[in-house]
């Protein structure tokens, strides 16, 4: 699909941002400054990646699954706080789970679609580095290394969020963005 084909008419037909643009009465699209602002986001988050926790990004990715299954087991007393997450790390890598709930390189395989091997690779190095924990009866989990990342990369990646959200909200992609949401439900 290209960039033009990205919205749809009552008739539900592909109409393109700039048909939108004229049929609004705006000026200019503002497509490519919000597209800019997000490259420039990405490009910063994968430099930082590399920089700052010095690991490749699919060991990042790797890294992403099992804090997300720690999320998912950490929101189903509720959802919490940036400051109340950043007290359940420690926690988090300590906590027991049943057999069918634990992390393995199969899950996180099928998840981010790389190979079996390709994943054992990655948590056995980042087991090295204590980002992560890995034994046989608990599964992978969050190791205490990822205490100093959450403390440091999250809030970095959080305020850059903000800083994005911001251009997106000065320069008018963010209402964009928010009505595409709209005109697609």
């Amino acid at each position: 699909m290209s960039l033009k084909d990205t919205e749809t008419d009552r008739d539900n037909k592909i109409i393109s941002f700039e048909e939108v643009v004229k049929a609004k009465g705006e000026a200019e699209p503002i497509f490519s400054k919000g597209l800019y602002h997000w490259i420039m986001f990405v490009i910063s988050f994968y430099t930082r990646v590399r920089e700052t926790l010095k690991i490749d990004f699919e060991s990042f990715i790797v890294l992403q699954v099992v804090v997300s299954h720690s999320l998912y087991q950490l929101n189903k007393t509720g959802s919490k706080s940036y400051s109340e997450i950043k007290e359940h790390v420690e926690l988090l890598s300590k906590v027991k789970l049943k057999k069918n709930l634990k992390l393995t390189f199969a899950s996180i395989s099928d998840v981010i679609q790389l190979p079996r091997e390709t994943v054992r690779r990655k948590v056995l190095e980042l087991c090295k580095k204590d980002i992560l924990k890995f034994n046989s009866e608990n599964g992978i989990k969050l190791g205490p290394a990822y205490k100093t990342i959450y403390k440091e990369f999250v809030t970095q990646t959080t305020m850059d969020m903000s800083v994005l959200v911001k251009k997106w909200k000065h320069s008018g992609a963010l209402d964009k963005l928010l009505e595409l949401e709209k005109n697609n439900e």
